[in-house]
């Protein structure tokens, strides 16, 4: 036996060797640059956009590939769904330049030590867009007036809070006049990009959306089915193109080759490279770049105090002097802007500070190659998995473990390893050092959702009166996402008693078990969000589409759990109330339904919990509760607010934690 040992010990580890030079190769050969091109720069170009990952490299790739082609720069596009997670990335040095929107950009200089040094233009040569509102093409919506009944009769589709178009200018120019609360007017309000509300209109699941002149022209091209069943009722004034914004801190060699490539793409060359440039361009629906700065945001400013003075000269909850007050900071404010002096200047220094040398993170030398962490991984498992053999060898008298069986066991861990190893450069576990390298920007991400300044009693006061205003808000939000949870979680347990006993080999026949139980991995495989925007296409917004998904998904689960726990039971008692001349469902009830109903509560109660978590999630897409107002404060940067709603949410589980204890163990 130990001569067997002493054998597989060194071929365990030769084993690992041959492995690790399979996954890749040596530092000496993958790290050791041959060339220039080894050592060329990565630079990051954000991307907002919602297309399929097919339209976006097909458009994409050539501009990314040109701009890599004539700055020198090994270019890799960062793509985003929302202006958030762009503004987030552009912030911590993940993309170091990008295309925003206006209000997006302004959000970027502000908080991401953004600067604006190029703008688009459109293929016509025009340096602008318009802000519109859609409705069905056979609603019977006519005109603004329509909308602004205010009688709560109307689902209306507003942008993502960093939108332009989608989002300030609607406020700006349609409510804040008015002195309208959007949530108060309409009966459901949902925010989501222009593509989601184009099509949540077409579909009629919204009644009126916000939208833009430009993403027109792009639906128009990609899903003309969609464009048909559309129409315009209103039409801002008209908004300036979009902004090019770079991290202010990025080093001077780089900006000069940025601005050569954005001012010089589709004007130099000659006639055909100039004509193979445009015709890149175009897709994105974009003309030739113009210089610019951050003074390209001061109309956005303006915006924003205008918006804000019409909000204060109609909120009744201020006091005449506090209106007074407000009132005329804004309007120095405004005043400021107008005369040039917006005051946007990047954060550079802001920036900086919050990495350790200043410097990109793209500039991956310190970052430890994959392939030797590969080798190091695996060389350490060999040697493992060597003493687990020998720990695990019999010694001295009492029962032995056959060597087979050993072999077994560790074959498995290897496996286990195997599988770790093959995942871990796609789940990007080589960069979990930026764990512990860059935990001051999580630190400093965090500090936002705490007082600005904890030793000073207005700091504190002004935080304590917002963080109370949030929790208002959240709670009756809250109350509607159990309330979600409550009847999903019912539903699913009624349905899965059947199906779960259908699942089960000693309840029912194989030729509806199989059936049954692939039905119930559909139920399970499916996330809720999908579901619930199946239901939303019958029902609408709102928490009845929440409580439906809920209800599927959590049956597909409980009837599996359901249906295990059956086939655990004891036969005795089933079997007893058979020799009685008893039928099926007799013994369902009497002598199965007695020995697993403890564990079916337990599990119930489980799901419940677990189902109030999933249904904050639910609104993200309009499903009601608590989780459409956490992703519209998370989007617009509301730190304080998103704090008072992330407080309820903690509250409110750990709350159903303790009820559930308490009802499991009464119950079980």
């Amino acid at each position: 036996m130990m001569r067997i040992q002493s054998i597989l010990a060194p071929l365990l580890v030769l084993a690992a060797l041959l492995l690790s030079s399979c996954v890749g190769e040596t530092p000496s050969e993958q790290d050791t640059p041959s060339s220039a091109e080894s050592e060329r720069r990565t630079i990051n170009f954000g991307i907002i956009t919602t297309e399929s990952t097919n339209t976006r490299e097909t458009n994409w790739r050539p501009f990314i590939a040109a701009m890599s082609e004539w700055t020198g720069y090994d270019v890799q596009p960062f793509y985003a769904s929302d202006y958030a997670g762009m503004i987030q990335a552009m912030r911590y040095d993940s993309v170091q330049v990008g295309w925003f929107s206006n209000f997006s950009g302004l959000q970027a200089v502000r908080l991401a030590g953004g600067e604006v040094f190029a703008k688009a233009t459109y293929p016509d040569g025009g340096e602008g867009y318009h802000s519109i509102l859609l409705v069905p093409v056979d609603s019977p919506i006519q005109s603004l007036d329509d909308i602004l009944t205010c009688d709560g009769s109307i689902d209306f589709g507003l942008g993502d809070p960093n939108s332009t178009s989608g989002f300030l200018v609607p406020s700006a120019f349609i409510f804040a006049p008015r002195g309208i609360d959007p949530a108060e007017c309409f009966g459901s309000v949902r925010n989501a990009s222009h593509e989601a509300n184009a099509l949540a209109v077409a579909n009629e699941l919204v009644d009126v959306a916000t939208n833009n002149t430009v993403n027109m022209i792009v639906l128009q091209r990609s899903r003309p089915d969609i464009y048909a069943q559309l129409r315009e009722i209103w039409r801002s004034p008209m908004i300036q193109t979009d902004p090019i914004v770079w991290r202010a801190d990025l080093d001077e060699e780089a900006k000069r080759r940025l601005q050569y490539f954005f001012m010089n793409y589709g004007r130099m060359g000659t006639p055909e490279e100039v004509q193979a440039a445009r015709d890149v361009l175009t897709p994105l629906i974009f003309g030739t770049f113009l210089p610019s700065s951050n003074a390209h945001l001061d109309p956005i400013v303006q915006l924003e105090i205008v918006r804000d003075l019409t909000e204060t000269r109609q909120d009744p909850d201020l006091t005449e002097e506090e209106r007074t007050t407000r009132i005329a900071e804004l309007e120095e404010r405004l005043a400021q802007v107008e005369a040039g002096n917006s005051g946007l200047v990047s954060l550079s220094d802001d920036v900086n500070a919050l990495t350790d040398d200043g410097g990109t993170a793209s500039e991956e030398a310190s970052a430890p190659s994959v392939s030797g962490q590969a080798v190091a991984a695996l060389l350490g498992t060999g040697l493992l998995l060597t003493v687990l053999l020998y720990a695990t060898a019999p010694r001295g008298p009492g029962p032995r473990t056959p060597l087979a069986e050993r072999l077994a066991n560790v074959g498995i861990a290897v496996g286990i390893v195997v599988v770790l190893v093959w995942s871990f450069g796609s789940a990007d576990m080589d960069r979990a050092y930026l764990l512990v390298e860059n935990a001051g920007d999580m630190g400093e991400f965090l500090a936002g959702f705490f007082p600005t300044d904890v030793m000073d009693a207005t700091s504190r006061a002004d935080y304590w009166s917002e963080l109370s205003a949030g929790i208002s808000e959240a709670m009756p939000q809250m109350i509607v996402t159990v309330q979600i949870a409550i009847w999903g979680t019912f539903i699913s347990v009624i349905a899965a008693i059947p199906f779960g006993l259908l699942s089960a080999r000693n309840v029912a026949p194989v030729w509806i078990v199989q059936p049954v139980r692939r039905l119930m991995d559909v139920f399970r495989s499916i996330n809720e969000l999908i579901i619930a925007l199946v239901f939303i296409a019958a029902v609408g917004l709102g928490p009845l589409a929440g409580v439906m998904a809920l209800a599927v998904h959590t049956t597909g689960v409980l009837a599996k759990l359901f249906s295990e726990a059956v086939e655990a039971i004891d036969d005795g008692p089933v079997e007893g109330i058979r020799a009685t001349g008893a039928r099926p469902l007799h013994e369902v009830i009497w002598a199965i339904i007695p020995q697993v109903a403890p564990l079916w509560t337990s599990f119930g109660l489980y799901r419940f919990e677990s189902n109030a978590r999933s249904a904050t999630v639910l609104g993200l897409i309009g499903a009601g509760g608590i989780g459409q107002i956490l992703f519209e404060a998370v989007r617009a940067f509301d730190y304080q607010r998103t704090a008072a709603i992330v407080l309820v949410i903690v509250i409110a589980v750990s709350l159903i934690d303790v009820m559930s204890q308490m009802l499991r163990k009464r119950l079980v």
